[in-house]
């Protein structure tokens, strides 16, 4: 569910922060750059993990006053597998499927489809209902109606 992921990514040092440590100051523009952000291939970002692994020399670049570094890091990542069980809040409910809050994220959708069979959607209630066939109600209905 959660993974350490290694980023290597270029960071922007603003001229304000030059007075700083640059150790500091890349930790800074991380930690507002990162967190709550989805990665595409690698998951939502929840934070960032350590301190920087490398930090490249501060490159210039025409136009503009800040200083660019190279940076090897680590971030802890929300990467949940397919078919992995994670407990959540159901937030909404609808025809379409639920809405699941796992408390530090709100935007898990399970279309109706993924719903585990058979489930349907009781529009009374608004909520999305499970019920498992056993078997074993049915074998002894059909039992009784065969002796007769």
């Amino acid at each position: 569910m959660f993974v350490l992921t290694t980023i290597v990514d270029t960071v922007r040092i603003p001229p304000p922060m030059f007075a700083n440590p640059t150790l500091m100051s890349v930790h800074q523009e991380m930690d507002k750059k990162y967190p709550n952000r989805v990665i595409m291939d690698v998951g939502l970002v929840i934070c960032r993990y350590g301190d920087a692994m490398k930090i490249g020399d501060g490159v210039c670049v025409a136009g503009d006053g800040g200083a660019h570094h190279e940076v090897l890091a680590k971030l802890v990542v929300f990467r949940p597998f397919v078919e992995e069980v994670c407990i959540g809040k159901v937030l909404k409910s609808t025809e379409e499927g639920i809405q699941v809050s796992m408390g530090f994220f709100d935007d898990i959708f399970i279309p109706a489809y993924w719903m585990l069979r058979p489930s349907k959607y009781e529009p009374n209630t608004g909520l999305w209902v499970w019920t498992p066939d056993y078997g074993d109600d049915d074998d002894e209905e059909e039992g009784e109606g065969e002796g007769e």
